[in-house]
């Protein structure tokens, strides 16, 4: 990822309180589960060397365990893997940044009060 696309931990705490929030509303404690541990892989500046290179990851599919073996009758969780979360939320946030962007440059100056 270029240094570009880098999230800040700002744009990171802000998609997490969103899809958070969705899932505390739907009552999904296991997705918020696998949310604090996409955070933790979104704060880890390793994650870009290291397992992100060796599961490539998307918001659909990983090559983790973790997803490898999510129809097994134990996991109780038929969710994306913690990867995935990470991916969908990086995503959502740099959409976000684009739109905020694309707002503040399309906006003129005589709609700011003075």
């Amino acid at each position: 990822m270029n240094s570009q696309n880098r999230l800040t931990k700002s744009e990171i705490f802000t998609v997490y309180n969103q899809m958070r929030a969705a899932a505390r509303r739907e009552g999904n404690l296991k997705l918020i589960e696998r949310l604090n541990k996409a955070v933790g892989i979104l704060l880890s500046n390793d994650y870009y060397q290291g397992e992100r290179l060796a599961y490539i990851p998307t918001a659909h599919s990983c090559g983790c365990r973790d997803w490898e073996f999510r129809h097994t009758a134990k996991r109780a969780y038929t969710g994306g893997c913690k990867h995935m979360l990470a991916e969908a939320m990086m995503q959502s946030a740099l959409a976000l940044r684009a739109a905020h962007e694309v707002t503040v440059w399309l906006t003129p100056r005589e709609s700011f009060p003075s």
